[in-house]
């Protein structure tokens, strides 16, 4: 819990030690997706990346809402700057399931910004909006990706056979996912 005297812009269960989850703003999704470029997309993603500006990427998010998909912004309690977004989206309320994706400011990886920032996400997805299971996919080459889930505690699902076209060549994809009954933390 934060200090009776220091407030964020955030519900208590999105506060954690050195990161806090807020909603995301347009500026959020603008420098988010300045992330994802200066990253490399098809690093990231299995599917062809529009070429667009950040400034284009955020008005259309705001044109196009999706309400099955929730933008929360990583932000750093020491000095409220964001160092990461993290999206959940194909919320399935049959199955209890949903999906869950991050991005971090490349200056500020390797800190444990997300590696909290998805333990938070993961506890309030399983309290408050009534989830069972969150999953993840990533390509099985993103070995920081695949890192943060099993460091979390993501098992791995299984496998899509290249599934991802990469440097001229097709590498497979990874599915792991995390259930609620596996939460010890």
């Amino acid at each position: 819990m934060p200090d009776k005297k220091e407030i964020f812009p955030a519900q208590p269960s999105l506060v954690g030690k050195n990161v806090f989850l807020r909603a995301a703003k347009s500026d959020d999704i603008v420098n988010a997706y300045h992330w994802f470029i200066v990253s490399e997309p098809q690093y990231l993603s299995c599917q062809p990346v529009p070429f667009q500006t950040p400034s284009q990427r955020a008005e259309l998010r705001k044109q196009n809402p999706n309400p099955e998909c929730q933008l929360l912004t990583i932000v750093r309690k020491a000095d409220k700057v964001p160092v990461g977004q993290l999206s959940f989206y194909d919320y399935n309320p049959l199955n209890q399931s949903v999906a869950m994706g991050a991005i971090i400011d490349p200056d500020q990886r390797r800190n444990g910004y997300a590696r909290e920032a998805v333990r938070i996400l993961i506890k309030y997805l399983f309290k408050y909006r009534n989830i069972n299971k969150v999953y993840a996919e990533t390509a099985e080459f993103n070995t920081e990706a695949v890192a943060l889930l099993e460091s979390v505690g993501f098992k791995k699902d299984g496998t899509l056979r290249q599934h991802y076209f990469y440097e001229g060549g097709f590498h497979d994809k990874v599915v792991y996912s995390f259930l609620r009954f596996e939460l010890d933390w």
